[in-house]
Formats: C-alpha cells, structure tokens, sequence
C-alpha cells in the first residue's frame, strides 16, 4: 500500500510541472545525455528503474509495445544507483533497447521526486510532464 500512495503523490505532484534539465551519462559508451538537446523536439518518455525490481520486468511488456506504438517518441531508462556491471547483466537478460542513462548516485531521480521505481515520466512537446506513474501510460 505505501508503494502504490507514494507512486500516486509522485504522479499528483509532477503532472503539468516545468521539466526540470539533466545531464548523465549513458550507458553504452559513456556520452554524455542532456535532456534539454530533446526538449521541445519531441514527446520523451524516462523510465526509472532498477536490476533489482521485479516490478520493473513485469512493465517490460508494456513499454516496449508504447516504443512500438510511438516510434518517433524517445524513450531513456534511467538506472538508479547502480553499477555498470549490474546494467550489463541485465540487458543481456531482458530486452529493453532504450536509450539507458546511468544515475548512480540517484541525483536525477531525487530531482524528479522518485523515491519508489518503477516510474514512467511523459514529457510533451511544450516541455511539460503529462504523466507520471508507477506503470507506463496506455497512449502518448
């Protein structure tokens, strides 16, 4: 019951918010990603999440039919808190062929207000978040 109250107080709390910019490194090669370079470009989709979270392999589904249901929308994971190693074992076991950004010392989900995953934050194209929850949205 926590779990599902504090999801609901994040989607209540971010939804019309201002997006608040970023910078993290991604996981592939270690670029740096900056949210504002996609800002007003088009609808992105963050997904917090963790190696850890069964309920973060349950939602694979779901986003990946979102991916293939808005293709011109860009979707990132964000890992919270965790190493390399970690993100590599599990890509190799689940597909989930996001853009990931690796947020170890979790900044980006405390600037966000998450304190639960998974999370699902819709951003449009006015640079306005539209949705946050604990599962993905049906529709963009």
């Amino acid at each position: 019951m926590k779990y599902i109250l504090v999801s609901l107080f994040i989607s209540f709390n971010l939804f019309g918010a201002e997006v608040k910019d970023f910078s993290l490194p991604k996981y592939s090669d270690g670029k740096t990603f900056k949210l504002s370079e996609y800002l007003g470009k088009k609808t992105i989709v963050l997904n917090f999440w963790a190696t850890w979270c069964t309920s973060c392999i349950q939602e694979l589904p779901e986003l990946h039919a979102l991916k293939a249901k808005y293709p011109k929308a860009l979707f990132v994971g964000v890992n919270s808190g965790e190493k390399k190693k970690l993100i590599k074992k599990f890509l190799k076991r689940h597909k989930f062929d996001f853009e990931h950004l690796v947020d170890p010392e979790m900044k980006v989900a405390d600037l966000y207000g998450v304190s639960a995953i998974p999370v699902t934050i819709v951003i449009d194209k006015n640079k306005k978040i539209v949705f946050s929850g604990a599962r993905p949205p049906k529709k963009l």
